[in-house]
């Protein structure tokens, strides 16, 4: 078997349909899926994604992180099976899980039982990528559904997800409330005619702590924008787990704003919002409780992590990447006031519960950053010295996701004012984008009387 050859039909297959499904929850089946002649809808089995792909009679299960099994049960069926249909060659994905009769089976019993080489692991086919001579095209949804229905008729421990074709959302949210809500699947999937195809899970509710926040600006000025929150792993530190940004009120958001701004707190780490601007940290006091309609634990790059702080002595420091998730479409839900900012309240294993993740951890051993800019300024009042710095730096770390190219230092000094320090942070991936931000800083705050200090 070309092993080399599935391996790449694994990741192209991930990138180009797995990982374009679209994440909807229950409520949103009628407004986010959009109108079509027919749907076809299946359940959506807890395990791992694998290719079941045989070539000259030999039969793998093959992943999209160039995983290989060969020796589980079910493939002495699979093998048998294309013996019997007289195939020389197919690639066929679906998903890898554990059978447990009429009890709910998560993704941690098919980990648990791998090892084993568990008679109870299944496979249900959910789409066709070859069969002998044929390839199949993405759009060809009924005809590969027909031809999975066929090819695993007798099947037990290979068999199709099977389907239910209907031509209404009222009908796809009625099946989604008989397969997920009654019979207590993970979820449902649904395929368009038109090519779209859905993910629907009930949404995860979650608690974790606020340590950022950045302010909307323009007509919106005075309002919290986005929110940055983690929870506390078991060796308490601050793992970061969303940004968030839907469901706060318009006076929900002046209120935590005129919170948060007051229980800011300094950071050696910096976290860029989804407008591309630096969070301003804040000590972790305020708890919020946010859904997700799924949590990610892969992306088109591979799996996800997000950084771990430590908080000590008013100040965040990064420590470590660490495996994590990406919340799909965050959402608030409410202050929790009853919640404590301790590793059991705010446990990270709220996230582990849902999804497995692999852990990982990534050191930080990164590149120093280059000054680019440096000025600073001060002016005399009434025997007074105020002062403004600025500072523009290369991070050296761009090939990091989860650090910006460019960073923006504002720090504005005055003893006779009530907020005596004020500073202000900027991000981008553009060099132009990040000196135009500096040069209009310099022109908007050094005035008549500030002096260069040499």
């Amino acid at each position: 078997m070309d092993f080399n050859y599935f391996i790449n039909q694994a990741i192209d297959y991930k990138k180009s349909v797995a990982s374009k499904y679209l994440p909807v929850s229950q409520g949103e089946i009628l407004s986010k899926i959009r109108e079509a002649d027919e749907y076809l809808l299946s359940i959506k089995y807890d395990g791992h994604s694998y290719l079941l792909c045989y070539e000259n009679g030999e039969v793998a299960l093959i992943n999209a992180g160039g995983n290989i099994i060969e020796d589980l049960p079910v493939l002495i069926d699979a093998k048998i099976l294309f013996e019997e249909l007289k195939i020389k060659k197919a690639c066929i994905a679906g998903e890898l899980y554990f059978n447990k009769g009429e009890e709910r089976s998560r993704v941690f019993d098919l980990t648990a039982n791998l090892d084993e080489k568990s008679e109870n692991i299944y496979f249900a086919g959910f789409d066709i990528l070859s069969f002998d001579d044929t390839e199949y095209q993405k759009s060809e949804l009924l005809k590969k559904q027909l031809k999975l229905d066929e090819i695993f008729k007798k099947g037990k421990k290979l068999h199709s997800v099977g389907t239910k074709t209907v031509s209404s959302r009222k009908e796809i949210e009625d099946y989604y409330k008989q397969v997920v809500l009654t019979d207590n699947n993970e979820g449902a999937v649904v395929k368009s005619v038109e090519g779209m195809i859905y993910k629907i899970k009930p949404s995860v509710s979650l608690d974790a702590v606020i340590i950022g926040y950045v302010e909307s600006e323009g007509n919106r000025s005075g309002m919290i924008r986005e929110v940055l929150v983690a929870m506390i792993t078991d060796d308490n530190q601050y793992q970061i787990t969303a940004k968030i940004g839907n469901g706060f009120s318009d006076e929900e958001r002046k209120t935590l704003l005129k919170i948060l701004d007051k229980i800011k707190v300094d950071s050696d780490y910096i976290e860029s919002s989804g407008a591309n601007v630096a969070f301003k940290m804040v000590r972790p006091e305020l708890i919020i409780e946010y859904s997700s309609i799924d949590l990610a634990i892969e992306n088109s790059k591979g799996s996800i992590n997000k950084m771990c702080l430590k908080y000590e002595n008013s100040r965040f420091s990064a420590i470590q990447l660490r495996t994590c998730v990406s919340s799909m479409s965050p959402v608030f839900i409410r202050m929790r006031d009853d919640k404590k900012v301790n590793k059991n309240d705010l446990r990270f294993s709220q996230i582990t519960d849902s999804v497995e993740l692999i852990h990982s951890e990534k050191k930080l051993d990164l590149k120093k950053s280059t000054i680019i800019k440096r000025e600073v300024f001060y002016k005399e009042v009434k025997s007074h010295k105020m002062v403004r710095k600025f500072l523009l730096w290369e991070t050296n770390k761009s090939e990091d996701p989860d650090y910006p190219a460019y960073v923006f230092h504002f720090t504005d000094y005055s003893p006779t004012r009530k907020d005596v320090l004020k500073k202000d942070i900027k991000v981008s991936d553009s060099k132009k984008q990040i000196q135009a931000i500096y040069n209009k800083n310099i022109l908007e705050n050094v005035k008549k009387g500030w002096e260069p200090v040499k």
